[in-house]
């Protein structure tokens, strides 16, 4: 005799396995349908931030050409310059576009008079003590309050920032800094950044070899 009771069961057995390989099948493409999606949005902004890596150093070559380009760059046409780039309004994550002048430990005293006459009476390379070769920055646009506190900062005496200001040196080439706090950051909200650096070398000096290349650096953009 039929047992519609055990019928019962196989169907809903059967009811309760389709139910779950459809399921399984479902989960597995939606699943498959977001890793695509996440793929896609990932690889869009992968470009996205080459696109603009591509753009900052543009602008950081411009400026070294800018230096080549001149017998000396003032710090009313180094402002003039950086305004017309328009970087905050069309390059929105760069902090400034700046030049650190390297120095040798002998002529610090006479460079910091110089600054001082330019309308900086409490300009000095810091952080203070003895060391050789120094670097300081100079210029650096746009000098808002933030800024201005990088104002004759040596970079050239922190060892993240020196590694890459070396590279840069004897390549003859840009270079990126590892992640470092900049000098601008206040003890509020404090944001990490990185710093991108091209040589600039005096005119006239061979530049042939890695030694030379040291020899003739004049700074970085």
């Amino acid at each position: 005799m039929f047992d519609y009771r055990i019928a019962a069961w196989v169907v809903f057995g059967l009811a309760l396995l389709m139910t779950g390989v459809g399921w399984r099948i479902a989960d597995q493409a939606v699943n498959a349908r977001n890793e695509e999606q996440f793929a896609a949005r990932a690889a869009d902004l992968s470009e996205a931030i080459r696109y603009r890596m591509r753009e900052y150093l543009t602008i950081l070559r411009a400026g070294a050409g800018f230096f080549n380009g001149s017998e000396s760059v003032t710090r009313r046409e180094w402002q003039t310059y950086v305004a017309a780039l328009r970087l905050r309004e069309d390059y929105p994550g760069v902090q400034g576009l700046g030049f650190a002048m390297m120095l040798p430990a002998a002529a610090v005293a006479e460079h910091v008079a110089d600054i001082r006459k330019e309308g900086f009476p409490d300009y000095t390379v810091r952080p203070p003590g003895e060391r050789d070769p120094l670097s300081s920055i100079i210029y650096l646009e746009p000098f808002d309050w933030r800024n201005q506190r990088a104002f004759g900062y040596d970079m050239f005496s922190e060892p993240v920032r020196r590694a890459a200001m070396t590279q840069a040196m004897e390549a003859g080439e840009l270079a990126v800094s590892g992640r470092v706090t900049l000098v601008q950051e206040t003890s509020k909200d404090i944001q990490h950044g990185f710093l991108v650096y091209v040589p600039v070398y005096r005119k006239g000096m061979p530049l042939d070899t890695a030694d030379q290349r040291r020899a003739a650096i004049h700074g970085f953009v």
